[in-house]
């Protein structure tokens, strides 16, 4: 399925680059979900600042000496660019900013860092910008990172980012109940 990664009017943004015969993409994202893809290959699901959530494909990242490696594991905060291929989405670079140390070093804020990214995926559709839901999801991760959480707090966070991202999407005033079973 094609889809418009040019603004609404079909201009060119300012994310946008010409190389030769082909556009380059560059924005920040957060690095949601990676899925195998043949041998050497994998598929990023990633959120966008510019074009909201994304799959592409990053060709040989599973060789050693990959040059994306590092910079593509799941939760970073990166730069990212890419080019729309006949196949979709194709990864050409990656910088990482912040890798959220203290939500790595911590398994319950990692596993609350999951149940978000988990959220994100299954409740953002391929494509849609929304410059509000990003520093929200921004600010979920950053705050879970910097956060001094005990257990119980874990359930509160969740519980509050729930609301917002379900109020960001449209669906405010629901209970959590209701918006976690739409898809």
């Amino acid at each position: 399925a094609e889809r418009n990664i040019t603004d609404p009017s079909g201009t060119v943004n300012k994310n946008q680059r010409y190389h030769g015969r082909v556009f380059m993409y560059t924005t920040e994202g957060i690095i949601l979900k990676r899925s195998d893809a043949g041998e050497a290959d994998s598929v990023f699901t990633i959120y966008t600042k510019d074009f909201g959530k994304i799959r592409a494909r990053a060709q040989g990242i599973k060789k050693e000496g990959a040059k994306l490696k590092g910079h593509l594991e799941t939760l970073n905060h990166s730069a990212v660019s890419f080019v729309l291929g006949k196949s979709g989405e194709r990864l050409t670079s990656a910088t990482a900013f912040n890798y959220w140390p203290k939500i790595h070093g911590d398994f319950d804020k990692l596993r609350a860092a999951f149940t978000l990214t988990d959220l994100i995926d299954v409740k953002c559709f391929l494509g849609e910008k929304d410059e509000r839901l990003w520093q929200l999801i921004l600010d979920g991760f950053s705050s879970l990172d910097a956060g001094d959480f005990k257990k119980k707090d874990f359930s509160n966070f969740l519980q509050e980012f729930n609301k917002k991202f379900a109020a960001a999407l449209g669906y405010a005033g629901i209970s959590d109940a209701e918006f976690l079973s739409y898809n």
